[in-house]
């Protein structure tokens, strides 16, 4: 693969370079709109499903996550490969990359599957991180509460995003009751952090060797889940090299080619704690669309064509809210307000806590 890699890249566009995309959601809808935008067909493989990237792509592939021979028919149509979730199996990842290059590889993505996988990596990268420990029993959960003197968050392994699989911890709370409603045998136990903020960071690195990073942003959760984005928000410049180096070291330990966001927690005292990893287009980085000469749609194509890219900026502020659960019905007097983009992602099933568009507006 190494070989074929290296006179594969630069791809440029045309009708017969189709870029595949893994995962039928929003992200893979946004990226399927930035490749065409940029001149290449696409092609999605996915589960059936409430797939909004559907209705976008040149075409799409249904079939399971271990259907290797469905992947090797989807891989046979296009020249490389991405995926809009890390949760797709490193297997079916691995199976796909025998016959074009999936970027980012395998590895980026199971080591975004794990929670401590990140936080290992996060600290080899020189990052501060929170303390934590590997649950695996009641006994466990017991033991390392008291170590952090019941002001915790219960966390599973794997398998959590939007605050899903997460309990807080406390001197109020029943350990038992909490350890059998998790019910998930691999968990990790850390310790809540008071933040004056959370901030986040978005890196990429091209097939051909360039990189960018875009501005910070800056962005308040609700229940676990990211409500809003203000950016280009302001961190100090020696604190922004250092969080650049550092974010430049774990994109090295994992051999990144894509994008990289590394969300994290000020402290009072201006100091910077790792939070997690999402090797894929995030949502703090949805207001980049409007906000940058190029959105992070845009470079993650170009990154895995092997595309020269270079440091987005934005010369006015923006602020992103996300649309969540029944909120949608709402959104006509959005759309027709000039003052908005009003992004929808076209999901069939209104659920609490889902996200179903987000509007952005410069500030």
């Amino acid at each position: 693969m190494k070989k074929k890699e290296k006179s594969l890249f630069p791809i440029l566009p045309s009708k017969s370079n189709f870029i595949g995309i893994l995962g039928g959601g929003q992200l893979g809808k946004m990226t399927a709109m930035a490749a065409s935008k940029l001149g290449f067909p696409t092609s999605l493989y996915c589960p059936k499903g409430d797939n909004p990237a559907e209705e976008v792509v040149t075409k799409v592939l249904h079939g399971s996550w271990d259907n290797f021979s469905k992947m090797n028919k989807f891989s046979s149509d296009i020249v490389c490969a991405t995926s809009e979730f890390e949760n797709v199996p490193s297997k079916a990842l691995d199976q796909i990359a025998k016959n074009v290059p999936v970027l980012p590889n395998s590895y980026v993505f199971k080591s975004a599957q794990f929670r401590d996988k990140e936080k290992i990596i996060a600290s080899e990268a020189g990052f501060n991180v929170p303390k934590w420990f590997k649950i695996r029993s009641i006994n466990d959960l017991q033991k390392f509460a008291k170590q952090l003197d019941f002001n915790a968050v219960l966390k599973t392994n794997s398998l959590g995003y939007d605050g899903k699989g997460q309990s807080v911890i406390n001197s109020r709370v029943n350990l038992h009751d909490v350890w059998s409603i998790t019910d998930f045998s691999d968990c990790i136990l850390e310790e809540k952090i008071n933040f004056k903020r959370e901030i986040s960071i978005l890196y990429a690195k091209s097939a051909d060797q360039t990189e960018c990073f875009f501005p910070i942003s800056e962005n308040k959760h609700h229940k676990g889940i990211l409500r809003k984005t203000l950016a280009p928000s302001f961190v100090e410049e020696k604190k922004l090299r250092q969080i650049k180096k550092l974010t430049r070291n774990f994109a090295k330990l994992i051999n990144l080619t894509g994008l990289l966001t590394i969300e994290m927690f000020e402290l009072n005292d201006g100091s910077i704690l790792f939070n997690e990893m999402a090797p894929r287009p995030h949502n703090s980085y949805h207001w980049t669309i409007e906000g940058c000469q190029n959105s992070q749609f845009d470079i993650l194509i170009k990154c895995i064509c092997g595309h020269s890219i270079s440091d987005q900026t934005s010369p006015e502020k923006w602020e992103m809210n996300n649309i969540i659960g029944p909120e949608i019905n709402s959104i006509k007097k959005y759309v027709m307000n000039k003052n908005f983009s009003c992004h929808i992602y076209g999901k069939k099933e209104v659920k609490s806590g889902r996200k179903m568009g987000h509007l952005t507006k410069k500030l």
